[in-house]
């Protein structure tokens, strides 16, 4: 999967890279459609580039579907574990109404899922799952 972007900000060797709405994402304004930032996407890469640049980055496809999985998987597993320890509670002798206790547990276990998925992004985002610049493209040429 290619995308490009513009060069927006340079610190040493690390850029910083804003790529506009992908054709796949469609219509489904889940980037808050209408913001300033609306189809905005920011990356921050290693590489030699100038302010203004038109950069071309690449994933590989396999990484990029991977990585969706884990996105969707990881908050559902968080979720169903949460219900189900919610559900063993309600058996026990705790005296809550076995809803709320089975929805807060659920809503515990999706919280827990994304600080597992903040502790695993910087794991992730090396080596095999890291975004590649594959060219170059000053705007004048």
């Amino acid at each position: 999967m290619t995308n490009k972007g513009v060069v927006t900000k340079v610190e040493g060797d690390t850029l910083t890279i804003v790529f506009e709405r992908h054709e796949a994402c469609g219509d489904c304004h889940a980037c808050m459609h209408g913001s300033e930032n609306c189809g905005k996407h920011t990356i921050k890469l290693k590489g030699k580039a100038q302010l203004g640049d038109i950069v071309e980055v690449e994933m590989d496809d396999s990484h990029v579907m991977a990585a969706s999985a884990m996105a969707y998987l990881i908050p559902l597993a968080g979720f169903i574990l949460g219900f189900l320890g919610g559900w063993l509670l309600s058996r026990t002798v705790i005296s809550i109404n076995a809803e709320l206790l089975m929805a807060l547990c659920a809503a515990a276990g999706t919280a827990a899922a994304y600080f597992v998925m903040r502790w695993l992004d910087p794991h992730f985002s090396k080596g095999r799952w890291e975004q590649k610049i594959i060219s170059i493209t000053h705007p004048e040429e």
